[in-house]
């Protein structure tokens, strides 16, 4: 079991009452051999305010618990604005392309692809528990110019390092096989 729910609250800002963070619960094949497909989404939150994940907890982990699934969440805030006008976009490429069923999920999809944060955070996600494997990555990233790191968040193999953006050359170089994502989910809780 992993649950960051408190040290995910601690990286949450609230300074735009337009602004959220997409949560979704997330069943996946990697966990649940007998999918036929890789993901399912259980179910999709918006997060505008502390309280609204306050309220939704107990929710989140029933919801997770009992469908062997896993409560992620974006760490660039969305702005409600611009996630509006990129669904109409999404929605009118879908019609002009005769894709009629995609429109209904055109709002979900903008809120997975157009994040509107003005300090991203990427992750660097270690699929390691080894304390000098996560030591040694966190050590070279502070050599990178102007670099922030914001936290580590345990997931169910290893960590997601939340770090400010920089050039994935000076990383990727020296640890080819770890993974850096710009704009991913992070754990909140998984069973």
């Amino acid at each position: 079991m992993t649950n960051n729910f408190e040290q995910i609250k601690s990286l949450l800002r609230f300074d735009e009452p337009d602004h959220f963070y997409f949560l979704q619960i997330l069943k996946r094949r990697k966990d649940n051999p007998d999918m036929k497909r890789d993901v399912s989404v259980i179910d999709n939150f918006f997060i505008y305010q502390i309280e609204d994940l306050n309220k939704l907890q107990d929710k989140i982990i029933n919801l997770c618990e009992s469908n062997n699934a896993r409560a992620c969440i974006r760490l660039n805030v969305r702005d409600a604005e611009k996630i509006a006008l990129q669904t109409l976009k999404i929605t009118t490429d879908c019609i002009l392309n005769k894709d009629y069923k995609g429109v209904k999920s055109a709002y979900l999809s903008a809120c997975g692809q157009y994040a509107s944060d003005k300090n991203k955070k990427w992750i660097v996600d270690i699929d390691t528990k080894e304390d000098s494997v996560v030591t040694e990555v966190i050590e070279h990233l502070l050599t990178i110019p102007n670099m922030l790191i914001y936290a580590k968040i345990s997931t169910k193999n290893g960590f997601h390092i939340l770090v400010s953006p920089f050039n994935p050359k000076l990383f990727s170089d020296k640890y080819p096989s770890i993974d850096l994502h710009k704009d991913n989910p992070t754990i909140l809780y998984t069973p």
